[in-house]
């Protein structure tokens, strides 16, 4: 177990060793500002992810499509062993990827090992990616798969009134986009909000994107290759729908919120752990300080990434109620 961990977003006076090695090795490869987005997704698709966490066993794993505004879309289901007696708590899982890369597939085993540890029903969601679907139409996707869970929780074997939304990185802030748009449209808002290391200010503008700008993983030149691909145009980063920072979050649900300590974007996660205190919403922020963005994706060779995975496990259970989780 990592001691490594504070309230406050710090870094510790070195990186994991394993978290060094995962970040030398990404080092190694093509940047993707060298890459077409084709390229990158076959990089990724070639490569796989040795360190990726071990699958559970779990009731039952399986896809199917629902309908949303801009066509079907698919999702996957983790049921833990159990939930067939009586409805269970709900985690709609949005992975990460720049809102370029990633996949469902890709985010298989992470999705298991929440849905094995907290007894929730996961659900991960395939939203259609950049380039050809930019960033507003996105967080379409991602509100419309949520309403969709919603109104089919009782036929998925969710309890309506106990659903989380979560993701890592773009899927962090599209995890906020969805809560905020359940505020907008006045739709029932989610029990919980799990924000693992989110992006949350697409303008770049704080301090550890310049600090920690290369080699730990996530570079400040491989973000603004994502943004060329998922926004608009620059300008469109500050936008007020998209400034999260800058919108009343007043009303919104609780939310836990992870960082890793030299992870660009980790003050930003600070940033908005503060901003929902500020309306009073409850918020709990932890950031494991000797980590780099994207280690609970490398928990089958980072411990502090199964660590995670379990600490978040009990607070899906503590907000929403123990399943029957094994």
């Amino acid at each position: 177990m990592t001691e490594f961990i504070s309230s406050r977003a710090e870094r510790s006076e070195a990186l994991h060793p394993m978290a060094q090695k995962v970040a030398d090795a990404a080092a190694r490869l093509k940047k993707l500002e060298d890459s077409t987005v084709e390229e990158a997704r076959a990089l990724r698709e070639e490569r796989g992810n040795p360190f990726a966490p071990s699958p559970c066993e779990l009731a039952n794993i399986c896809d199917r499509e629902i309908s949303t505004r801009a066509g079907p879309l698919l999702v996957r289901l983790y049921k833990p062993i159990g939930s067939d007696v009586a409805l269970q708590p709900g985690l709609v899982f949005y992975h990460g990827g720049g809102f370029v890369l990633g996949n469902v597939e890709q985010y298989d085993t992470v999705a298991q090992q929440l849905a094995f540890h907290s007894g929730c029903v996961v659900v991960s969601v395939e939203y259609r990616l950049a380039p050809d679907r930019k960033i507003n139409g996105i967080h379409e996707d991602g509100f419309d798969a949520y309403q969709w869970i919603y109104n089919n929780a009782t036929e998925l074997g969710i309890d309506q009134t106990r659903i989380a939304v979560g993701g890592d990185s773009a899927g962090g802030n599209l995890t906020v986009a969805v809560v905020l748009a359940c505020k907008r449209n006045q739709f029932p808002m989610p029990s919980m909000q799990l924000l693992i290391y989110p992006s949350i200010d697409l303008a770049m503008s704080f301090p550890t994107v310049q600090e920690f700008a290369d080699g730990y993983f996530l570079t400040r030149s491989g973000m603004n290759w994502f943004r060329s691909h998922y926004l608009e145009s620059p300008e469109q980063a500050h936008e007020p729908q998209l400034a999260y920072l800058k919108n009343d979050l007043s009303g919104l649900a609780p939310a836990y919120v992870l960082t890793a300590g030299f992870d660009p974007l980790r003050d930003e996660g600070q940033a908005f752990a503060d901003r929902l205190a500020e309306f009073d919403v409850a918020v709990e922020h932890v950031c494991y300080t000797d980590m780099i963005h994207g280690f609970v994706s490398f928990a089958g060779g980072i411990p502090a990434g199964m660590q995670a995975l379990e600490q978040m496990s009990r607070v899906l259970k503590k907000e929403l109620g123990s399943g029957l989780a094994c």
